[in-house]
């Protein structure tokens, strides 16, 4: 009787710490949810950059984020980033179009990393450059925004 009661009591244990240990786990999420969420995201950045509306860009980011692009220091926080946008647009004088293509997307918790490849087009519809980049989104209030991000363009 008395080993009826521990082991009833050890499996009353074990049941107990597994649902507890379970419901710290943070929970998957839908991962096709999320690669349409950051593809959303990368068209927004994308229209922003064709429309040269560098508040547009800057949606795509949180006001602590830190950008590191192609041939160019880091940007880190909301000023140094719309700096960095507004040189971008301005620079800009081949008249591209820009999209992003989500291709991989990790996902934990409140963090996604995702890797993507950029394409600039002619009016023509040719391509002039590639590109690919990495970015790090956190949930804040119920939506991604960029934390961090890394780019760089292909060789000509």
């Amino acid at each position: 009787m008395k080993k009826t009661i521990q082991f009833s009591f050890l499996f009353a244990a074990l049941v107990a710490c597994t649902i507890v240990i379970s419901s710290c786990q943070p929970a998957k999420p839908d991962m096709d949810k999320v690669r349409v969420e950051i593809q959303a995201m990368e068209d927004a950045y994308a229209a922003g950059i064709n429309a040269k509306d560098a508040d547009a860009v800057l949606a795509y980011y949180a006001d602590d984020a830190v950008s590191m692009v192609n041939n160019a220091p880091v940007a880190s926080g909301h000023d140094a980033l719309l700096k960095m946008v507004q040189e971008d647009i301005a620079g800009d004088t081949t008249n591209t179009t820009v999209s992003f293509e989500v291709v991989d997307i990790f996902a934990s918790g409140d963090l996604v990393v995702e890797t993507g490849k950029a394409t600039d087009k002619d009016a023509e519809g040719n391509v002039v450059k590639t590109g690919k980049y990495m970015s790090l989104f956190e949930k804040r209030n119920g939506k991604y925004v960029c934390i961090r991000d890394i780019y760089n363009e292909d060789k000509e």
